[in-house]
């Protein structure tokens, strides 16, 4: 919620007529897109040098995993791992 009252003073008329509208959905990966975007953009201004910012937003794209379930699995396994070694005091 705070993603919108950030933009609007009351949401709650918007998100009822996409209610209403069928569009909620939609409407909610919008801002999420949106935010995303925004968070990256905020980013490239402090910290990137050197690329455009579709270049930057290309290569987040690239490095961006797709979670499989291996991945899950050896992530469990290793925290595991971790645990097993922790004795508390």
């Amino acid at each position: 919620m705070d993603l919108l009252f950030k933009r609007y003073a009351s949401p709650f008329t918007l998100i009822d007529q996409m209610i209403l509208a069928e569009q909620f959905s939609d409407f909610v990966n919008d801002v999420l897109d949106f935010v995303e975007n925004e968070r990256l953009w905020d980013y490239y201004l402090h910290k990137v040098n050197g690329q455009s910012f579709e270049e930057f937003k290309n290569s987040v794209k690239e490095r961006q995993k797709v979670v499989t379930p291996t991945n899950i699995e050896t992530t469990v396994n290793d925290s595991f791992d971790i645990l097993q070694g922790f004795v508390p005091e």
